[in-house]
């Protein structure tokens, strides 16, 4: 674990608020739908609940370390925007996230295949990775000219 020396705190806003809720509500309700595809097909619906609960740790941890920065892999000297930009991409990978494990779920109990889901995801999470490098970037040549 990386040990921070910045005195940064993650507070809760309207914004974390709202992502933790749809994210939250998107985790749950794929895995109401992966208990129904259970009931109705074991086989198929195994398989859901290990994707949901298994994606739906992964958002609930990532949620729950956006407000540990001193868990970031950020350099010591990194000014406070930089925690500012990394909570935020943490949150926003959160909803993607949830919002895939829910696409899968929902395909899978109409009986579609997954794969427009998971490109969406794709062609969602680059400019989001894009984002984030970018303002990387911005925040290291601001740090370097101050």
């Amino acid at each position: 674990m990386n040990k921070n020396n910045i005195n940064f705190q993650v507070h809760r806003t309207k914004e974390s608020t709202l992502i933790e809720l749809i994210s939250g509500l998107l985790v749950l309700l794929s895995l109401i739908l992966s208990i129904v595809l259970f009931i109705k097909v074991r086989e198929a619906g195994a398989g859901m609940l290990l994707q949901t609960g298994s994606i739906g740790f992964g958002v609930l941890l990532m949620l729950f370390l956006a407000y540990k920065p001193e868990t970031f892999n950020i350099p010591d000297n990194s000014p406070a925007e930089m925690f500012v930009v990394t909570v935020k991409f943490i949150r926003y990978v959160a909803v993607l996230m949830s919002l895939m494990s829910f696409g899968i779920t929902l395909n899978a109990f109409l009986g579609f295949n997954p794969t427009v889901i998971m490109a969406g995801f794709g062609l969602l999470f680059v400019p989001l990775l894009c984002w984030y490098f970018h303002e990387y970037i911005k925040i290291k040549k601001n740090r370097i000219h101050e």
